[in-house]
């Protein structure tokens, strides 16, 4: 049995492209998958009247502690309908949530993906077909991880 870790953007991970993809791999191996949802936190904090900030690595900036709720709930909700899914399944879904004591660090999916690459046999990164170049440079150094544009 191989370890497989997939990563999906939250703009994907309805796709049934995506999910079918889970399924199979499912079938014979054990699978993690970290769900995403950029886009979404994106316009969460817009509606909360708050500015969307990156760093020079193209990392989301939550300064406050309201900020970062925001982001952790749609982590987790997104967490929460993926593994709802996969249920009965041999797959175990994460959302890239770090804890701190009690700060909520949540962080880049794509950097959780490079911690994570030393204990996997294969690694999936599922996103938009316009970011596949993107995604590409980003893990330019990652020799384990195919990305799959849908």
């Amino acid at each position: 049995m191989k370890t497989i870790l997939i990563k999906g953007s939250g703009d994907v991970t309805e796709r049934q492209e995506f999910l079918d993809f889970i399924t199979e791999k499912s079938k014979k191996d054990y699978v993690v998958v970290i769900c995403g949802g950029g886009s979404k936190i994106n316009k969460a904090l817009k509606e909360g009247g708050y500015s969307v900030q990156f760093d020079d690595s193209g990392r989301r900036i939550t300064k406050t502690p309201e900020e970062k709720t925001i982001a952790r709930n749609i982590l987790e909700k997104e967490r929460n309908i993926l593994q709802d899914k996969f249920y009965t399944k041999n797959v175990f879904v994460l959302s890239p949530i770090l804890y701190a004591g009690a700060v909520i660090c949540h962080i880049n999916g794509d950097d959780l993906v490079k911690a994570y690459e030393l204990g996997f046999d294969e690694i999936f990164v599922f996103t938009k077909e316009k970011r596949i170049e993107k995604k590409k440079l980003i893990f330019k150094n990652n020799s384990k991880v195919t990305i799959i544009g849908v």
